[in-house]
């Protein structure tokens, strides 16, 4: 008998001009890093309306409820469009959930730069 994989959820923002398919497609994408970091995306959270934080709010008391504490987004833009407060969010959302916030698809800048050393510090 295996043990199920771990819960995840996902929240994405539709902007107006995103359409069903775009919406699809970042659910696509979230499920897909979802399988590939061993959790199982068990719903997402679509704020409707670009201004609003009800959907985001009820991800929250969601996460609470059940011990939930991973989150999946596209990108930080549906956190916020301006970087230093998509960080901002993504610390709070991390705060509030005990948890981690996860960035399906990257921009460079989100991209950490990781080296590998070797015990004397040389590249490797």
């Amino acid at each position: 008998m295996t043990t199920p994989a771990p819960q995840c959820v996902g929240y994405l923002r539709l902007r107006m001009s995103d359409d069903d398919q775009s919406e699809q497609q970042h659910i696509a994408n979230m499920a897909a890093l979802a399988e590939r970091e061993g959790f199982a995306l068990s719903m997402a959270f679509v704020e409707k309306r670009w201004q609003r934080t009800l959907a985001l709010n009820a991800l929250m008391a969601y996460c609470q409820g059940l011990g939930i504490c991973n989150v999946i987004v596209p990108t930080a833009a549906h956190l916020n469009t301006l970087p230093p407060l998509a960080d901002l969010s993504k610390e709070l959302l991390q705060q509030d959930i005990g948890g981690r916030v996860w960035i399906a698809t990257p921009t460079k800048e989100e991209i950490s730069p990781c080296l590998l050393t070797t015990r004397d510090g040389g590249p490797t």
